[in-house]
């Protein structure tokens, strides 16, 4: 993984955890004109900050990432509107999105919780034989 002194809009070469609002914005823009084939239009460029910023610090890049990965998998684009922002993500999806992803997360903290403390089982186990 690279240092924080790389390009923050270098998304694809940062470490998840590392993404600052303006690594989210140009994911946000390289996946929309990936998805849709066309440019990313944010309502407003200082609300999706803060809304970034504020999910950011309450649940971890990580998870915001997952969060707008499963807005961008349920969303269905229509004639009317044909793309999707961040700021549609966190007034409209996030009731029932965000639920779900946490869930996810918990439950893969548990799985790797449980894993760890299987093997850890197991080394006591071989070092007792």
């Amino acid at each position: 993984m690279t240092s924080r002194k790389s390009n923050p809009k270098d998304w694809r070469n940062r470490a998840t955890a590392d993404w600052t609002v303006t690594t989210f914005r140009q994911y946000l823009a390289d996946e929309h004109e990936r998805r849709y084939g066309i440019p990313y239009t944010p309502r407003s460029f200082a609300i999706e900050g803060r809304w970034l910023k504020t999910m950011i610090a309450e649940h971890g890049a990580e998870l915001v990432r997952n969060f707008i990965d499963a807005c961008f998998e349920d969303y269905r684009p229509t004639p009317q509107y044909p793309g999707l922002n961040f700021g549609f993500m966190f007034s409209y999806q996030r009731a029932r999105v965000l639920p779900r992803v946490l869930a996810e997360n918990t439950a893969k903290f548990k799985r790797k919780e449980a894993t760890a403390e299987t093997a850890d089982k197991w080394d006591d186990l071989a070092d007792w034989l």
